[in-house]
């Protein structure tokens, strides 16, 4: 081999080496679902992709194919403030080793990953893709002391970040003018990972519910499920729409006293044997649920006195989307293209009976069956994480010229 042969294979390794994007998260991208979308875009660019994070509440392999690696540090959630620093300190430890091979950016997805970063990244590019509203509010303060401050220094130090990312233009006008930054972040919709196959998830669908669901029209919501996302009002509304064709499934219940009105109301209501009530599901069983559903529910409320209320950007929307779920939510600014497009059903208010002529609209737009077509043509042109990601990749692309 040439002197010339020898430089040009060293070169070569190295560049594939600088290509590797580090992505840094604090909640584990199960429950962070645009993670491992950014992730398979980031893939399918050629960067080899590394997820940092923490454990999974509900642990499942999600086969994202070749090219992806996720590593946790181990158990965040449910820990004293004494060894969540402790599991902290562990995870920026490893950060500065991962950094330390000189990746081409590095990502991070929240306040204190953005932190780390700073701290970590030497001249490596910092991108903040910053997927929560990380806001400092003193009343709040004493509530989560850890997180208002690291909020705080994230705000403070945002200029510092080579490009900042948020999921939704409300959000990103809302960031600059909070942190005085001069650019406008960029905004990366929260939508999922297109893929020309869902694969067969059907077999897994038929273990998850009651053999009588089989042959209705499921309506589905999954996430939280608490006051601000109306669940509650929910099951009340399809009680009053008693359609004898369809069922209704909520995942992520607790064993809270909200969770338990909820049970409750279910146990009395005439539409019991139609709904079903699961916890956190782990998410390959989350995802075969969506890709056999029918109607896809997102009814997060809207607060006068809350800013962040006012700037949604749910994920469960792109996930239904991508896999041909008819939606059905609450009048706001965020929704209202969906319904432009006829691929939404809103209640004008939270009331169970205008969520129920929601539910309604939707069960006859299921029936009807020509919103497929526009599902698939808005996901695919534009509401797909391949298209929303392109500013960002035209910017690392920037990096490696």
């Amino acid at each position: 081999m040439s002197l010339y042969e020898l430089a040009s294979r060293l070169q070569n390794m190295t560049d594939t080496r600088k290509r590797k994007i580090l992505l840094l998260t604090l909640v584990h991208p199960d429950f962070l679902p645009p993670v491992y979308s950014v992730a398979q875009v980031l893939r399918d660019e050629g960067y080899p992709v590394h997820i940092l994070t923490f454990d999974s509440y509900v642990p499942a392999h999600i086969d994202l194919g070749p090219g992806i690696e996720i590593e946790s540090v181990g158990r965040h959630h449910d820990l004293s403030l004494g060894k969540r620093l402790a599991i902290r300190g562990q995870y920026k430890q490893r950060a500065a080793q991962l950094a330390a091979e000189n990746p081409l950016a590095i990502i991070s997805f929240c306040a204190f990953t953005f932190l780390c970063g700073l701290k970590i990244r030497n001249k490596i590019p910092l991108i903040y893709h910053a997927l929560e509203v990380a806001d400092f509010i003193m009343s709040l303060f004493l509530k989560s002391p850890l997180s208002h401050f690291n909020n705080l220094r994230a705000i403070k130090k945002l200029n510092e970040a080579s490009l900042v990312v948020t999921p939704s233009v409300q959000r990103s006008a809302w960031l600059a003018g909070r942190a005085h930054i001069e650019s406008m972040p960029v905004t990366v919709l929260n939508t999922a990972y297109l893929k020309d196959k869902d694969g067969d998830s059907y077999g897994q669908y038929k273990q998850i519910i009651p053999a009588t669901f089989l042959d209705k029209k499921v309506i589905l919501y999954t996430g939280a499920v608490n006051t601000h996302l109306c669940t509650m009002e929910l099951v009340q509304a399809f009680d009053l729409v008693n359609d004898q064709n369809s069922a209704l499934i909520i995942t992520g219940i607790k064993d809270n006293e909200y969770c338990a009105g909820i049970k409750q109301f279910v146990s009395q209501s005439r539409a019991a044997e139609r709904i079903q009530l699961f916890p956190y599901l782990a998410r390959t069983e989350m995802l075969a649920l969506q890709a056999n559903a029918a109607i896809g529910v997102c009814l997060a409320r809207e607060y006068n006195d809350n800013l962040e209320s006012k700037m949604m950007a749910p994920n469960k929307v792109g996930e239904y989307l991508a896999r041909g779920l008819y939606l059905v939510g609450i009048k706001n600014e965020y929704l209202l293209p969906f319904k432009m497009k006829g691929i939404a059903s809103l209640a004008e208010t939270v009331s169970p009976a205008e969520i129920a002529v929601a539910i309604k609209d939707a069960l006859a737009a299921v029936d009807n069956g020509n919103y497929k077509t526009a599902i698939s043509n808005f996901v695919a042109d534009y509401f797909c994480m391949q298209q929303q990601m392109k500013p960002v990749t035209a910017y690392l692309k920037g990096l490696g010229q």
